[in-house]
């Protein structure tokens, strides 16, 4: 079979040694998301089109990696087609709900709109009823639900009371079930904490935290005008030596504009010294973005934030502090909102697709798939705005299409592409700079450019 170098792949632009002087350059293969350490000529090779000058076992490895393919391949063709097939795929079901309408926060760069008042009986009982009724469905193989706000710990008493459904129907079922909560982590200790994770089955705890005290307590607000950093990090600190929730990840996330960029290196110094280096915990950046708002005023333009980014991941990486330095999966479905099985059930009892759209004022008006309090609901949510994203890329109407991150980016947002608002990762302008963080990490130091 005759084969060709496909598309999807990046080359490091050092050469790198180790101290015995062996050379070698990284290749990361897009639909893979694989990382290969090959010698120099290799990556010639590749670079000059010339297949037979690689040997038949390195070839192998390419192969494997989805860098070699076959010659009549169309690589654009198979992973939208492999995507599209994702997202339809009824065997997994994901529920993001939301148990209020209330955050004890104002965060500043939030679009939504807050208001106090839990679910009605009768709402909670409709949620209840819809999502088992997708984990008894014979097709169900998996099933997720993510906790969400405004701030879910908010409705506490009511993530208690529905997952003890969900957990038990799913174990009945035989459905292997995954939970996930979205929280700023002030309203979190150690008995709910311990509620949530044996009872709730919450593996994941997305956490934000913005900077250093000073800074994060400012810069994200309780609306009582206390602090939240230290009680944050102090929950979550002893968490991590309860030998029992070694299986639960906590995702440190840091949403950086303006106002507190200079302080993420202090921030880093201070988590790296109260002891979060450790293999359950992950730290992850991002730039604040519009959701459904405007924030131009404070937004960090995406090359000046890359650039910086790679420093701030650097001083982590001195530190000792997990984070991701490159996709390691590649990514079938984009986000929920282009999968069929996924839907979103706000504090208003409105269906959404998209995750940005709920307490966004217009969105609840007029970005609504249906109701919780429709008795003719279809099983799995009506059709969105963004079922066909894959269509759109493949027609080109962004330049994903091209872009050789498509496999493990996915587009990373319809929604931000239909309001104009590019919203490529950081990853696609510092690369060549998070592999020389991977090969430094290896004990690579580079000796040559190419």
């Amino acid at each position: 079979m005759r084969e060709k170098i496909g598309h999807y792949f990046v080359t490091s632009d050092h050469i790198y040694a180790d101290d015995s002087g062996v050379r070698v350059q990284l290749i990361y293969a897009t639909r893979t998301a694989e990382l290969l350490f090959v010698i120099p000529e290799v990556v010639a090779a590749l670079r000059a089109g010339d297949v037979g000058a690689i040997s038949p076992g390195t070839r192998a490895a390419l192969r494997a990696a989805q860098i070699l393919v076959p010659d009549g391949q169309d690589e654009l063709a198979e992973i939208l087609n492999r995507n599209r097939a994702a997202a339809r795929d009824v065997s997994e079901v994901n529920f993001i709900l939301l148990p209020t309408s209330f955050c004890n926060m104002g965060c500043s760069y939030c679009g939504q709109e807050h208001v106090r008042g839990g679910l009605t009986a009768d709402h909670r009982d409709r949620v209840r009823a819809r999502v088992l009724r997708a984990l008894r469905l014979p097709t169900t193989r998996r099933a997720l639900v993510d906790w969400f706000g405004s701030e879910p710990m908010m409705g506490y008493a009511i993530i208690r009371d529905l997952a003890k459904d969900f957990v038990r129907v799913a174990d009945e079922e035989g459905v292997a079930y995954t939970s996930q909560i979205v929280t700023n982590g002030s309203l979190l200790n150690s008995r709910n904490l311990d509620t949530l994770i044996t009872e709730c089955r919450v593996t994941r705890f997305y956490l934000t935290v913005d900077g250093p005290p000073d800074i994060h307590d400012v810069h994200r607000p309780l609306k009582s005008g206390a602090g939240s950093f230290w009680k944050i990090v102090r929950t979550i600190r002893a968490a991590l030596d309860n030998a029992d929730y070694q299986h639960v990840v906590f995702d440190f996330r840091t949403n950086v504009d303006v106002h507190n960029q200079d302080s993420i290196p202090r921030y880093v110094e201070l988590m790296a010294e109260l002891g979060f280096a450790r293999p359950n915990v992950t730290f992850s950046l991002a730039r604040v973005r519009p959701w459904s708002n405007d924030v131009s005023a404070i937004e960090l333009a995406g090359k000046v934030y890359a650039e910086r980014e790679l420093g701030w991941l650097r001083l982590m990486q001195e530190r000792g502090l997990p984070f991701m330095r490159m996709p390691t999966l590649a990514k079938s479905v984009t986000c929920p909102a282009v999968q069929a099985t996924a839907e979103l059930i706000s504090g208003t009892g409105n269906i959404f697709s998209c995750t940005d759209h709920p307490l966004v004022p217009e969105s609840e008006r007029t970005a609504a798939l249906g109701h919780i309090s429709q008795d003719d609901l279809p099983v799995f949510r009506p059709a969105g705005e963004f079922d066909g994203w894959y269509d759109e890329v493949e027609q080109g109407k962004s330049w994903c299409k091209g872009c050789v991150f498509l496999p493990t980016c996915g587009g990373s947002c319809p929604k931000a592409w239909h309001e104009g608002n590019p919203p490529c990762p950081s990853y696609k302008h510092n690369f060549q700079g998070r592999l020389d963080l991977t090969a430094e990490r290896l004990g690579l130091r580079p000796v040559q450019a190419r």
